[in-house]
């Protein structure tokens, strides 16, 4: 894979991945673990509701099922879920792309993982799809105030790596990751317009 180049400028200093979607397919397992959850606090909703829109907090799912937060609580709705997920990571998928877009990157350049997910869940899912090995830095959604679309997690990767956000170049799959990637001034590889998988 050619190296990225920054508008002639040559090689980026550092290269960030998201996680789900984009290093890994965790479509199933994330999709598995919110109807597990919301089963556990005893709400019941079909995988064609969720898949029409996919949300995975509990404030997203209060709003879109008009629930009050006493009957969806964040901190167990988070527990439940995550419990489902780390007993089923058999159900992530590796990405051939970006498995050997991460390993080019990280041949000459820093890497790290910018996830609106957790740390944990991160590094168990790199582990699954073989990747635990690079030198990553990770950040998740537990190291920052404010998850994506907000900028802080990039803007935080980037000072962990020492690298100004203009060499840096982001490969994200949702509308909230560009946002986020572009708001903290890194340039960003739309993966959704790429033969990814």
């Amino acid at each position: 894979m050619a190296t990225p180049t920054s508008k002639g400028r040559g090689p980026y200093a550092a290269y960030t991945f998201d996680f789900d979607g984009t290093l890994a397919d965790t479509a199933a397992v994330n999709h598995a673990a919110v109807l597990a959850s919301l089963a556990a606090h005893g709400i019941t909703i079909t995988p064609t509701w969720l898949a029409a829109e996919p949300v995975f907090t509990a404030a997203q799912l209060r709003r879109r099922l008009t629930l009050p937060p006493a009957a969806l609580p964040e901190d167990t709705f988070v527990h439940a879920a995550r419990a489902y997920w780390f007993a089923h990571t058999d159900q992530i998928l590796p990405i051939t792309a970006a498995a050997t877009a991460a390993r080019t990157a990280a041949a000459h350049a820093a890497v790290a993982v910018v996830s609106a997910n957790y740390s944990d869940v991160v590094r168990a899912g790199l582990t699954v799809i073989g990747l635990d090995d690079l030198p990553w830095t990770i950040v998740g959604r537990d190291h920052v105030a404010h998850p994506k679309p907000a900028p802080d997690a990039y803007l935080h990767a980037a000072q962990l790596l020492d690298v100004h956000t203009s060499q840096c170049l982001a490969h994200e799959d949702t509308d909230e990751g560009i946002t986020a990637a572009t708001t903290a001034g890194l340039h960003v590889l739309d993966i959704r317009q790429l033969s990814w998988r």
